[in-house]
């Protein structure tokens, strides 16, 4: 589609800056990279900010909500639900369930065998469109769903060995090193190729692993600690022992802020896009840190990686809305919520329970009332709306701003230079209802389900 040609077109315009400044340099088109055409980052650094402010204008103004419908398979009760708040975990995601396994079967795409479709604005399109990795996370989070979920493999129309090896090959051809970790975890609970193979099939070297992690962000460096805990369980072989301790000690040691008990976005070789909000970090990078490090617990018995899971946990809680609201962004510096939304439906209903399960597991606090707020909030939010669609079938991902273009650059600005301060307690802005859903969405709420009513692990840790 056009607007998809158009963001693709904006994502390879600001990498192909950032690598340039990645190293200290800027090359200016069509030039060669000699001596004298280089012109040193601190030279420009007021232009690097206003590109960055470029870059998050392009997206915005590109990025615009259409409201088209479309109709699909759905073989759940169609009927209104009774309010969230007084479902038990069993009855929330029992209802759930045949959304998500619609969802999980239609966003298979049958040419590529890869969950590579999703829906936006209520129509399907290829998650290429717009997030030029998402065929590859998503592929790696719906498997991990599914075998947590115990779900039948016919009923969703997989193929595990065709999804795994087509896998493979797309991280290969993605070349996208902070996926691997979510790959391994998906391999070691299909039982797959040892970590040297699965290294050759995806193009991927974790040696040397201090660097490999030091370039990637928060989140992924998360994913490769799961991976490698998950991996390290079933193998219990020497050399993912000494992979997973240097990664989650990435993770405690340089990542972890004490002052703020929050996870940083980026370490210090971040690329330069990552590295200048290295302190503007989102929930995904605390919450699956909360998790990773409840896995490490539980797999090497590090009291410390609980301790600091813990404290995570607690300060997301802490933090929590009203409604049982996740918040977007957090300071990871100066502490607080600069920018809260978009609040995030996954998180509600799958990412935020199976992370603060994680830690219960692990020896860790019981987050009983926050977990049941956060999936209350699944119809009881800040626009009154049901973000459970039985009709299309999906869980609409999420509430966003709606405060117009030149307001969104403002407050994303604002955020990344500091200026936002704790907005955790305001009041809600102007506030729209985001029609897309991706496909890891619907498995990490099956994951979620399975752990909350006790469906046996299997290879899993938690």
């Amino acid at each position: 589609s056009t607007r998809g040609m158009r963001l693709s077109l904006m994502s390879q315009i600001n990498q192909r800056f950032l690598r340039g400044s990645r190293h200290g340099i800027f090359l200016l088109p069509g030039c060669k990279p000699a001596a004298d055409q280089r012109v040193f980052v601190s030279r420009v650094a007021a232009f690097a900010i206003a590109w960055r402010i470029f870059i998050v204008a392009g997206y915005v103004f590109i990025y615009p909500s259409a409201q088209s419908h479309s109709a699909r398979e759905f073989h759940g009760d169609p009927a209104v639900s009774a309010p969230v708040k007084s479902m038990t975990a069993k009855e929330f995601y029992d209802f759930v369930d045949p959304i998500c396994a619609a969802g999980l079967r239609d966003s298979l795409n049958p040419s590529t065998h890869v969950y590579d479709l999703q829906l936006m604005d209520k129509t399907w399109h290829q998650t290429y469109e717009f997030y030029p990795t998402e065929d590859l996370t998503s592929t790696a989070i719906c498997l991990i769903g599914i075998s947590r979920g115990q779900v039948d493999p016919a009923s969703v129309r997989l193929n595990p060995q065709e999804t795994l090896e087509a896998m493979y090959a797309l991280s290969k051809k993605r070349a996208y090193p902070g996926g691997f970790g979510l790959v391994l975890w998906a391999n070691s609970v299909w039982n797959g190729p040892e970590l040297a193979k699965l290294e050759d099939l995806c193009g991927v070297r974790l040696d040397p692993i201090g660097q490999h992690v030091s370039g990637l962000t928060t989140m992924e460096t998360a994913w490769l600690a799961s991976g490698l805990a998950h991996e390290y369980n079933r193998s219990g072989s020497e050399r993912i022992k000494e992979l997973l301790y240097a990664t989650v000690d990435e993770l405690m040691n340089r990542r972890y802020q004490s002052k703020t008990q929050t996870v940083a976005h980026a370490g210090e070789a971040a690329e330069f896009g990552h590295g200048m909000r290295r302190w503007i970090a989102n929930f995904a990078d605390q919450v699956y840190t909360i998790q990773a490090l409840a896995f490490y617990k539980i797999v090497g018995g590090n009291s410390e990686a609980l301790n600091i899971s813990d404290m995570l946990a607690k300060k997301m809680v802490a933090f929590q809305g009203s409604k049982g609201q996740w918040w977007w962004h957090y300071d990871a510096n100066r502490g607080g919520v600069p920018q809260p939304y978009s609040v995030y439906s996954v998180h509600q209903h799958g990412m935020a329970p199976m992370a603060l399960r994680a830690v219960e597991a692990a020896g860790g606090s019981n987050c009983d009332d926050a977990v049941a707020l956060s999936r209350s909030w699944m119809d009881d939010n800040e626009l009154g709306v049901n973000m459970i669609d039985t009709q299309q079938p999906s869980l609409w991902r999420s509430l966003d701003y709606d405060q117009g273009k030149i307001g969104d650059v403002m407050r994303k600005a604002s955020s990344l230079l500091g200026l936002a301060g704790d907005r955790s307690t305001a009041l809600a802005p102007a506030l729209k209802l985001n029609y897309e859903t991706r496909p890891y969405e619907w498995a990490w709420c099956v994951y979620a389900g399975a752990i909350e009513r006790g469906i046996d692990k299997g290879l899993h840790l938690v």
